[in-house]
């Protein structure tokens, strides 16, 4: 038989199970991909694919009358059919979901923690867990927007990331969950972000989640948006109202040289990272404590601007003021990224 007569009638005939399956999916705009028999090669093979793919993306269309749309470029589901064995799959493609956390705990991971000792199998060092933080935001949430979708499995890719011990408040911290093979597109978002935070039980919650185009699932992890934080800063010998001018004065505009920190130097490159402190202020408070209020350029270690990190960060509080600083406490207060247009 001719090729192409062969493909139209391979379409035809597969038709009915290309329906059933893709009935058990939602998408909106698909693309046919056929796999000739083994009884036509080369340019018969290419013929023959080019008309069972035309032919059955014709024949879908006119099923479902509008309600799904060839794509060629970024289709939500690729069709895939194999005549020779009646066989249809449908794979479809990410979901992916754009969300903020707020993240009230100062125990808890944005994704899981493993040991760096045993990665995870456990031993001496992370108490024979595997873990050095016990729980992690994405374990709490990607559960539930997997269960929802019908997918696979999901994965979490934060913009940046804060310790464990740091929270993060304001309008949250900005990410992407990618939702593989869901068989599930139009989602209750409102219920989804009461499921996410309850499961937190109190230690986070998740204002804005929503759709957002793959390009979005791409770019928004890779943004280096400016970030404000809060800090409690201790002083040995306590601190005064000259002490916090100067300590303002002395960060504000100032071009931080920070040598990648004794903490994480076992997991990082050995590098001298330049970050500019975009404005700073301080205050006393009641309790002799400082109040330490920044915004900087991302990926800046304020822990070692507070510390210096024994002079691997220069200026910092301690080398401004002359002795030693400690970041008791840390808060994340904004993470300044336009939010991506949700996809209709």
């Amino acid at each position: 038989m001719d090729p192409t007569e062969a493909g139209e009638a391979a379409a035809f005939a597969i038709l009915p199970e290309a329906l059933r399956v893709c009935a058990e999916w939602e998408f909106r705009s698909y693309l046919v991909g056929t796999r000739a028999p083994s009884t036509f090669e080369g340019d018969a093979a290419d013929a023959f694919r080019k008309s069972a793919n035309r032919t059955l993306g014709n024949a879908l269309g006119m099923a479902w009358q509008g309600a799904r749309l060839p794509e060629f470029h970024r289709p939500e589901a690729h069709i895939f059919v194999r005549p020779e064995k009646g066989e249809v799959e449908v794979k479809a493609c990410p979901l992916i979901v754009y969300g903020r956390y707020r993240k009230f705990s100062r125990a808890l991971a944005q994704t899981p923690y493993h040991c760096p000792i045993c990665r995870g199998r456990g031993c001496g060092n992370c108490g024979k867990t595997g873990r050095m933080i016990a729980g992690s935001l994405s374990e709490i949430l990607l559960p539930v927007l997997v269960e929802a979708a019908g997918a696979e499995e999901g994965i979490f890719k934060g913009c940046g990331r804060e310790d464990g011990d740091v929270r993060m408040l304001g309008t949250g911290r900005p990410f992407v969950a990618e939702l593989r093979r869901p068989r599930r597109r139009t989602l209750d978002w409102a219920a989804l972000t009461a499921r996410a935070a309850a499961a937190s039980a109190g230690a986070a919650e998740f204002p804005v989640l929503y759709p957002v185009a793959i390009g979005d699932g791409e770019t928004v992890p890779a943004a280096h948006g400016p970030k404000r934080y809060l800090a409690r800063v201790e002083v040995e010998g306590g601190v005064t109202a000259a002490d916090a001018e100067r300590i303002a004065s002395g960060l504000s505009g100032a071009v931080l040289a920070q040598r990648t920190p004794d903490r994480v130097s076992k997991r990082r490159a050995d590098l001298v990272r330049e970050r500019k402190v975009l404005d700073a202020a301080a205050r006393l408070l009641p309790d002799g404590a400082l109040e330490l209020e920044v915004r900087t350029e991302a990926g800046a270690y304020i822990k070692e601007m507070i510390s210096g990190d024994g002079g691997r960060t220069v200026p910092s509080c301690t080398s401004l003021l002359g002795r030693p600083c400690a970041c008791t406490a840390l808060d994340v207060l904004d993470v300044e990224l336009l939010d991506p247009p949700r996809l209709m």
